[in-house]
């Protein structure tokens, strides 16, 4: 028992805007357009806030804040994958690039007020996905990566951020569509620098290593590749595998690799291909790349670390998470949406790509 005349508050209440106000010596409605990214204020206020918040431990409401704004805080990613498929079969139609955009857009949107829920969906069903999401008031926008999408599924996308005011943000496409904003890097340069880059070593004779057409920026990447080249008077050959998958890489390329009028260089259109279709070349004794050149596209991390290293072209992944949610966090602050973003590519030269050979 206690003594008496004691009282002990074992239910301590939480801190509110008005404890921080009265710690930090602010208004109530400083701290709030502080928190929700109204206003950020400067100098001594802004320390003294951070500090007050810090001290009390306050943390928001999300449920408050979305009563009074209307807005869940919710920026919802949709990564299109093999999300229902079986365990061994996971990492099939896995986009690599997907890790990126969510660091990207995670970062950006925790500085602006924001979380983003990554969800994963079934092969052709983001669009469905997404729908569900913006009726039931789940989330305030939503970034999309998906294979690529039928325009009559883009239109359903346009017309639900047209009539329930959601902003959508695609990365990777570059159709543009009134209320979806395309955030996607330049892959069609990309590809024309690939072919640059082998011409400038001697290659004449080249190949482009890719998947049967799903992602938009593989297919643009091919596109950039495949114009330079006929500009540059190459010759391109087009080994297209079954999937996304090392074994259906390497299963495509071993019968051209055998081949004794073989190309002397492959651009692979990501930076997984690439690997696969050097793992086979070495496994068949073929020197990289004073035998074959391999150029790959991405860089990824295995990229530097596989031997020979990786020439590669770097798509700022990162970036186009972080970009996709600034352009998204204006449209809900009442911002025009931008209609097309298009990000750099950079030349990573390594080990991989050399001279061409005077078989």
């Amino acid at each position: 028992m206690h003594a008496e005349g004691t009282h002990v508050d074992t239910k301590r209440k939480p801190p509110t805007i008005a404890d921080v106000a009265a710690l930090a010596g602010v208004s109530a409605q400083t701290v709030s357009n502080f928190l929700t990214g109204r206003f950020k204020p400067r100098g001594q206020n802004l320390q003294r806030l951070e500090a007050a918040i810090s001290e009390l431990g306050y943390r928001p409401s999300a449920a408050a804040r979305a009563l009074r704004s209307k807005q869940s805080g919710i920026i919802a990613m949709l990564l299109e994958d093999g999300a229902d498929v079986p365990d061994e079969h996971i990492r099939e139609g896995w986009e690599p690039l997907h890790a990126m955009f969510l660091y990207g857009a995670t970062h950006r949107a925790r500085e602006l007020g924001f979380y983003v829920t990554p969800v994963l969906t079934r092969q052709g069903s983001a669009e469905m996905e997404a729908i569900r999401l913006v009726r039931e008031g789940r989330a305030d926008a939503l970034i999309c990566s998906t294979e690529m999408m039928p325009d009559a599924q883009m239109e359903r996308l346009q017309q639900i951020a047209q009539t329930e005011k959601v902003p959508i943000a695609m990365l990777q496409e570059n159709r543009k569509r009134d209320f979806i904003c395309s955030v996607a890097a330049a892959d069609e340069d990309g590809g024309e620098q690939a072919a640059k880059h082998l011409a400038a070593l001697g290659h004449k004779c080249v190949a482009i290593m890719t998947v049967k057409p799903s992602w938009p920026g593989p297919v643009r990447r091919r596109a950039g590749f495949e114009g330079a080249a006929t500009r540059l008077g190459l010759s391109v050959e087009v080994w297209e595998a079954e999937a996304y998958t090392v074994e259906a890489v390497r299963m495509r390329a071993a019968p051209e690799l055998v081949r004794q009028d073989r190309p002397t260089a492959v651009f692979a259109v990501n930076d997984v291909i690439a690997v696969a279709l050097m793992q086979q070349a070495i496994e068949l004794r073929l020197d990289v790349p004073n035998d074959l050149s391999v150029l790959g596209f991405n860089d990824l991390d295995i990229a530097a670390y596989f031997r020979p290293a990786l020439t590669t072209l770097r798509t700022p992944g990162a970036a186009m998470g972080a970009r996709a949610v600034e352009v998204l966090v204006d449209a809900i602050s009442g911002r025009p949406l931008a209609s097309t973003e298009l990000l750099p590519i950079e030349f990573i030269p390594r080990d991989s790509t050399g001279p061409a050979s005077g078989k």
